[in-house]
C-alpha cells in the first residue's frame, strides 16, 4: 500500500530548499513522476505573486532515486514578473542531482479559448476499462492500446491525499503525466506485434528495459486531478534506443487540460520467435 501523504509533502529545509520523501514502490526505486510533482511543489512554494499558476514545466531525469532517502529541492528563483515568473529546481540526494525541472507561471489573462484537439471518438468509459495495478497511488484503467498505429490510452485519477487549491491538483496531475508515456513509446516498436497472443508468457518488463530520459507538461485549464483523466497518448519516434511519445489529457467531460510530451530510452532485454 502507497503512503499517499508522502507524494505531495514537503518540508521547508532551509532558504528556498524543500526535502520529500518518497513512498516505497515495489520495483525498488523512486517513481519519476513523484520527483516530478515535488520539484513543482518546491516552486510553487516561492511563488508568491498573487495570480500566478504554472502554465508549462520541463523535466531531465539524470539518476534514479532512492527510495530510502529523502530528496532535497533547491530552487533557484529565476525570475519574478508581473506577468510571468520562473523557476529551476534540482532534485538532490546524497549521489548527486536526480532531476533537473524548469518551470514557468503565468497571471492569468483575458483571451480567445480555442482547442483543436478533439476528445477521441467512442471512448469506452474508466468502468468499461481494464483496471492497472501500477502501486504508485492512483486509479488507473487502460482504455486502448494498438501497435498499428500504435495509441495508448489510459483513464487515471489521484487517489491520495489532495488539497482543494489549483497548485494542488496541477502536482497531482504532473505525478500521473509519468504514468504511461514510455507504454505509448513502447507501443511502436516491432517486437510489440509479437507480442500479441503471447503475452501470457512474456510481460513487458521482461521484454524491455525502459527509462525516461525528460519530460515535458503544458498546463491548458484548471483541473481536478482526483477526477478520472483521459491521457491519450501517440508515439512519434523510435530510433535506436531513443523514442518520443506525446499527447493529450481530457477530463472526463471532453475539456483539454494539459499536453504531454516525453522521451525515453527503449532497450530489449530479450528477443521473442
Amino acid at each position: 500500500m502507497i503512503d499517499s501523504e508522502k507524494i505531495l509533502t514537503l518540508e521547508p529545509h532551509g532558504a528556498d530548499a524543500f526535502v520529500g520523501e518518497s513512498p516505497a514502490y515495489e520495483w525498488g526505486r523512486i517513481y519519476g513522476g513523484l520527483v516530478i510533482a515535488q520539484a513543482l511543489r518546491a516552486a510553487m512554494y516561492t511563488v508568491d505573486i498573487e495570480g500566478h499558476h504554472v502554465h508549462s514545466l520541463h523535466a531531465y531525469f539524470i539518476l534514479g532515486g532512492d527510495p530510502n532517502e529523502p530528496v532535497r529541492y533547491e530552487v533557484d528563483r529565476l525570475r519574478n514578473g508581473r506577468s510571468f515568473s520562473t523557476r529551476r529546481v534540482v532534485a538532490r540526494q546524497s549521489g548527486g542531482a536526480i532531476l533537473n525541472l524548469s518551470c514557468s507561471f503565468q497571471r492569468e489573462e483575458d483571451g480567445p479559448d480555442v482547442s483543436t484537439s478533439v476528445f477521441p471518438k467512442e471512448v469506452k468509459s474508466p468502468e468499461e476499462s481494464r483496471p492497472i495495478e501500477w502501486g504508485i497511488g492512483l486509479d488507473a484503467r487502460l482504455e486502448h492500446e494498438s501497435t498499428s498505429p500504435a495509441r495508448h490510452r489510459v483513464w487515471a485519477r489521484f487517489s491520495g491525499a489532495i488539497g482543494d487549491s489549483q497548485d494542488d491538483h496541477y502536482a497531482a496531475l504532473a505525478y500521473l503525466s509519468d504514468t504511461n508515456p514510455m507504454d505509448a513509446v513502447v507501443s511502436a516498436h516491432p517486437a510489440q506485434s509479437l507480442l500479441e497472443g503471447n503475452s501470457d508468457e512474456i510481460n513487458w518488463d521482461e521484454m524491455y528495459m525502459a527509462a525516461s530520459l525528460d519530460h515535458a507538461v503544458w498546463f491548458h485549464r484548471p483541473v481536478r486531478a482526483d477526477e478520472w483523466m483521459l491521457f491519450d497518448l501517440s508515439p512519434h519516434q523510435l530510433r535506436g534506443t531513443r523514442g518520443l511519445a506525446t499527447g493529450d489529457v481530457f477530463s472526463a467531460s471532453g475539456d483539454l487540460v494539459a499536453t504531454v510530451a516525453q522521451q525515453g530510452l527503449v532497450r530489449m532485454r530479450k528477443t521473442i520467435s
